[in-house]
């Protein structure tokens, strides 16, 4: 069976957390990347960052793809997943513009060092930018896109849907990138409005055909967790969420609709 993939982030909720996991076993969402998890367990299913604020993992079953080749910074993980070079990435909205910079130019580095010419970069930046559907560009934005042009990386966030939504107002600062080859894959990027995340932060996902031949660009993707032909896709990518401790964060049977016995085996992993 072809691998799925997929990506997360946790700012420290336990439920929040479980709840992916649940959501990646109703989807059957192979692969998530987790910025900011409440633990990065040491078993082989997960690879975090020298921080502990960013990691990859994958469900604990059988056919789960390996991670190969991890390498482990500040603030960033890689790993490859058969052909593909997955990076979680997750940086402060605290830190300053030249961290930032430093940043970019470390993972710069690391991209272009890659044994392959897929790769996928996920994870909230903080940075906005109109490229991504923002209304407006900050500073930390206008590197980010000057980066990603200089590294060979396509924006792959469609539409001006916010990632975030806060009482302040919302924002798109989770952003996905991709090289040209495996950009024109992609499929059916979207944001998930309606799926509880416990979070501030909304789930984001999409598809990446088996083969380049299938048309490019945005297709629908039914929020209720859609099931695809294997012949047809071969990664389905579940990107980014902020899981903030909110206070139901810590209150019982918050998940009467998902499949937790399917999840069970993750859980076990986490607390194991």
């Amino acid at each position: 069976m072809p691998p799925r993939y997929g990506g997360y982030r946790g700012n420290h909720c336990a439920r929040a957390q479980d709840l992916l996991f649940q959501s990646m076993a109703e989807w059957l969402i192979h692969v998530a990347v987790v910025a900011e998890p409440y633990r990065v367990p040491s078993g082989d299913n997960w690879v975090g960052d020298t921080e502990g604020v960013v990691a990859i993992t994958s469900r604990s079953i059988v056919g789960s793809p390996a991670f190969d080749n991890v390498v482990r910074g500040r603030v960033y993980v890689s790993a490859f997943v058969d052909d593909v070079m997955v990076v979680g990435v997750y940086f402060s909205p605290n830190k300053s513009l030249a961290d930032f910079e430093q940043f970019l130019a470390e993972v710069g580095v690391l991209i272009s060092r890659r044994r392959s010419g897929r790769v996928l970069v996920a994870g909230d930046l903080n940075a906005k930018s109109v490229a991504w559907g923002c209304p407006a560009t900050d500073p930390r934005g206008r590197e980010l896109e000057e980066w990603a042009m200089a590294t060979g990386l396509t924006v792959l966030n469609r539409g001006s849907v916010n990632t975030c939504v806060r009482q302040q107002g919302g924002s798109i600062v989770d952003v996905t990138f991709a090289d040209a080859a495996l950009a024109r894959r992609v499929r059916g990027w979207k944001v998930l409005e309606n799926v509880e995340t416990l979070s501030d932060h909304r789930y984001l996902r999409f598809d990446i055909s088996a083969s380049s031949v299938l048309p490019s660009g945005p297709t629908p993707l039914r929020e209720d967790g859609p099931r695809w032909s294997l012949s047809r896709i071969d990664r389905d990518f579940l990107v980014e969420v902020e899981v903030l401790n909110r206070p139901d964060c810590e209150e019982e049977n918050l998940y009467k609709n998902h499949p937790e016995s399917q999840a069970a085996a993750h859980r076990e992993g986490m607390h194991g």
